[in-house]
């Protein structure tokens, strides 16, 4: 077993970095980013404008080019990713500057040796390039120049990118800035992951601690009018979806009976905020897990070992819950790890709903505002989650079948 899974933990980070680089490939493929947005507000802005000049406002080839600076569209596919990724290094801090008739600048940076301050550096072009100063005249080896030419640029005085290399990616603990809200990815996936967690276990607690239970009820009462009506209501229940059930659910149980609040989520009355949300969130999963756990114990009751058990004389009950309810799990415990990822990532389609601030209503506005950064955020974190919950399936799968082994044989 502790073979198996660090094979399986070293197959982890190129299976991420697959996932996440397929990804990446589509966030600079997919139109409507940054860039394909600040030229619409450009276009929106030239139609309500009578005169011919154009403005330095968005979309112009000033801003254009920081956009794609900032955004890496300034870089070929791989060493974008790369950067993103942390593996290389990219232009952490910079800022661009116009030369003078004499060919120089004064640019205000970030100070690398004391945080939170800045410094200002001067920018001096010379034979060979440009040359970085302090006030005193001493060289800055950290920062770099160079020069940053624009297409169709209006001015005539030489630009000049004034930058610091440096490693800021994924294996940094650093995602980038929003492009929508301009804060740093991981402190809005921070600020949502709690309420997401929240959901999250509840929905996972819930849902094995009601389903297998009440699938063993159901197996043991076969045919019967419990078991009939009971799978009626499961696949009405399931053939429902969640959001639908919410929106019924806000209509009557919210704004008619005033049960429970209509919108968002407050700590303070965490239980009212809780019930309704929970609930849609778990009618899928819940009467699938139901339906797992019946069937898988139906098809061992019929087994030799059933009937060998009873030969000797063993109880129904040490037959049904000591034997034959753990090899009906192997199903369910194949799919835990599964669900886990699933559930603390959230349900953006019930987070949209009942407007909870959790990380399913942070993808989807990402993707409807196209936020490239906050999208490959969350699907670092989803990645994550699903590589680590495969491995916690097949522990799962070894804990209740004892028969498994994970070794080079198998």
């Amino acid at each position: 077993m502790r073979d198996y899974v660090l094979r399986r933990l070293l197959l982890v980070p190129l299976t991420f970095v697959g996932i996440t680089f397929v990804a990446f490939c589509f966030t600079r493929f997919v139109p409507g980013g940054p860039i394909e947005q600040a030229l619409a507000e450009r276009q929106q802005a030239d139609r309500k404008r009578s005169t011919a000049a154009r403005p330095s406002g968005p979309a112009s080839p000033e801003e254009l080019d920081n956009l794609k600076r900032r955004y890496g569209f300034d870089r070929s596919l791989l060493e974008a990713y790369a950067i993103w990724l942390g593996a290389a290094p990219g232009p952490a801090d910079w800022i661009t500057v116009r030369l003078d008739k004499d060919g120089k600048a004064e640019a205000e940076v970030a100070d690398d040796l004391n945080p939170g301050k800045s410094i200002k550096l001067n920018v001096n072009q010379t034979s060979g390039g440009f040359t970085l100063t302090t006030a005193e005249g001493k060289p800055r080896a950290l920062w770099l120049a160079a020069a940053a030419p624009l297409p169709d640029d209006p001015e005539k005085a030489t630009r000049v990118l004034v930058y610091r290399r440096a490693y800021a990616g994924l294996l940094q603990a650093e995602l980038g800035d929003s492009t929508t809200s301009d804060k740093p990815v991981w402190d809005e996936i921070k600020s949502r992951l709690p309420i997401s967690a929240w959901f999250g276990g509840w929905s996972l607690l819930l849902a094995y601690a009601i389903s297998i239970p009440l699938g063993v009820a159901k197996a043991l009462k076969r045919d019967g009018w419990f078991d009939r009506s009971s799978t009626q209501l499961l696949f009405i229940l399931y053939s429902v979806p969640g959001f639908v059930l919410g929106v019924v659910g806000l209509n009557f149980l919210c704004h008619q009976l005033h049960w429970f609040p209509s919108m968002g989520f407050n700590w303070e009355h965490a239980f009212m905020s809780t019930i309704l949300p929970l609930s849609c969130e778990m009618v899928g999963a819940f009467t699938a897990l139901t339906l797992f756990t019946r069937n898988g114990l139906l098809d061992n009751l019929t087994t030799d070992y059933v009937r060998t058990a009873k030969a000797k004389g063993l109880s129904n009950r040490r037959i049904v819950f000591v034997h034959v309810l753990r090899n009906s799990l192997i199903p369910i415990a194949a799919t835990f790890g599964g669900n886990l990822g699933f559930f603390l990532t959230g349900s953006f389609l019930i987070e949209f709903t009942f407007n909870i601030p959790g990380l399913g209503l942070l993808g989807y506005d990402s993707l409807v505002h196209r936020d490239y950064p906050v999208f490959l955020g969350l699907l670092t974190l989803s990645s994550l989650a699903m590589l680590i919950g495969n491995i916690v399936s097949d522990l799962c799968v070894a804990a209740v079948d004892p028969r498994i082994r994970f070794d080079k044989s198998a």
